[in-house]
């Protein structure tokens, strides 16, 4: 990683139930990160029996806490599906306040095994997510991906197929600086847009 920089923005990306959770909890004592910002963790401290009453207010308290991280130079994560803009603004205005963005892109071969481990989720209390969200996130993460890659300094994709978390792919600005001897179809339209 860059010495260029004094702050990072860590983005824990990719659809639903692809692992970001497990795979940021696993890594973020080891990356020293202290601010870690989780609208889903919000939203169970504001209403623990209840938390999907909270889902909207949770947001909102997480956008305006990445807001002072930047304004300040807090080095910070975020985790997010990529199917929208708000991680992708996010990203453009840390890059502006002269962070550096490294983004763990964790994604699985098929969609159907995020649409099975949030039914497992939802068997075991956790928040359902509708199939038709879970599709539709599928193929915009990916997009917003490719689409936004030269806001991203460091990039890791990660295959999490087998809950193994799997390095399939690195890249340092842009160029790639690892690349797994297999790469999974779904990590190819990723794999042609970098140097």
């Amino acid at each position: 990683m860059s010495e260029n920089y004094h702050s990072v923005m860590y983005v824990f990306a990719g659809n639903n139930e692809s692992g970001k959770s497990t795979f940021r909890n696993l890594l973020i004592d080891k990356l020293g990160v202290e601010i870690n910002i989780d609208p889903d963790g919000i939203a169970r401290r504001i209403d623990p029996l209840n938390p999907e009453s909270k889902r909207l207010e949770a947001g909102k308290s997480a956008i305006k806490m990445v807001k002072e991280c930047i304004k300040e130079g807090n080095t910070f994560s975020i985790e997010t599906t990529l199917a929208g803009n708000t991680a992708i603004n996010q990203m453009k205005s840390a890059k502006k306040g002269g962070f550096e963005i490294t983004m763990f892109f964790l994604g699985l071969e098929d969609v159907r095994q995020n649409i099975e481990r949030v039914a497992l989720r939802v068997k075991n209390g956790g928040h359902h997510i509708p199939t038709e969200d879970i599709l539709r996130r599928h193929t915009k993460s990916k997009k917003n991906l490719i689409n936004n890659l030269e806001l991203i300094d460091n990039l890791l994709v990660l295959d999490n197929s087998n809950l193994d978390g799997e390095l399939i792919l690195e890249s340092v600005q842009g160029t790639v600086t690892f690349e797994a001897d297999n790469i999974p179809e779904w990590v190819d339209p990723i794999r042609k847009k970098l140097k």
